[in-house]
């Protein structure tokens, strides 16, 4: 594909963009938009993605997962299962790298609240920011973890924070500059920045194409790999200090994809696929399904 595409790079303002993939919102509208990738920085992104406000309509079925109580289907029983393993395997990577065992810990993006709570029971203390309403209450409720609104971060001080977090919400927000600035400033001299997503560059995203979950259109704006992740938070004052593959990732994308194939026993296929996927990045990380990246302040 090489058709241009009218418009500079969001990120670097480069002209010249030119046409990736053409991928579907397989879980809401079933629309068709267009991936574009800039010749410069390398970015792919999602081209005239719904507005921030519009986008509200487009993440009613991620809120459902994620407050629908107790599992049902078999795939959602395997990410409520994997989620409490990664709970310890997240909480094990930051006290590893912080060399804390406690502290100020800033998640972003923090949905319904699980890692926020576990990370407080573990000593740390947690401020969440979580834009929606829903998950708010949700995490009051449940884990009686009070959360803040984005606009409220204007009242946090800076270099208050040992740790920022953002579970696979990086590729969502509208401006990710403006955000990295914003966690530089509020991170200590030695904090650390942790960002997990989807990685384009994998195994699974090769095979599947544009039936691969993990670009998730339009909710996901950005579509990263290590070194376009590396680019554009380097350019923010941050310098990479460890990545690793989040490992259940491979299997749940795998099934997802199987899914938006519509083809027959996707569970199977799907954990076939990401076993595949899973052993290649065993010895090649750039490969992996979804990475987590860990910053520290230049």
């Amino acid at each position: 594909m090489n058709s241009k595409i009218n418009g500079n790079c969001p990120i670097c303002g480069a002209a010249g963009s030119q046409l990736y993939a053409v991928c579907t919102d397989f879980a809401i509208s079933h629309e068709q938009y267009a991936l574009v990738r800039c010749p410069d920085c390398g970015m792919v992104y999602t081209y005239q993605p719904p507005g921030e406000i519009e986008m509200t309509s487009y993440d009613k079925l991620s809120l459902k997962l994620e407050l629908g109580g107790d599992p049902k289907g078999l795939v959602h029983k395997l990410y409520w299962h994997t989620r409490a393993i990664m709970l310890r395997r997240k909480a094990a990577l930051i006290e590893r790298l912080s060399y804390r065992k406690g502290g100020n810990l800033l998640n972003y993006g923090a949905k319904t609240g699980f890692f926020s709570s576990f990370m407080e029971d573990r000593d740390w203390n947690v401020t969440s920011v979580e834009k929606y309403h829903e998950e708010r209450v949700f995490s009051l409720e449940m884990f009686h973890h009070r959360m803040i609104e984005v606009s409220d971060m204007n009242t946090l001080k800076p270099q208050t924070f040992d740790v920022v977090t953002m579970w696979h919400v990086f590729e969502h927000n509208q401006n990710p500059g403006a955000l990295l600035d914003t966690f530089y400033n509020l991170l200590r001299p030695d904090g650390l920045l942790v960002i997990a997503c989807p990685n384009y560059s994998s195994y699974d995203a090769g095979y599947y194409g544009p039936y691969w979950a993990g670009y998730d259109v339009p909710r996901h704006l950005w579509h990263f790999t290590p070194v376009t992740m590396n680019s554009l938070v380097g350019k923010h004052g941050f310098v990479l200090m460890h990545h690793e593959a989040l490992p259940y990732d491979s299997f749940y994308i795998s099934i997802l994809s199987e899914q938006n194939k519509g083809r027959h026993f996707p569970f199977i296929r799907g954990m076939y696929r990401g076993l595949v996927s899973w052993y290649i990045s065993k010895n090649n990380r750039g490969r992996s399904s979804s990475l987590v990246y860990v910053f520290r302040k230049k």
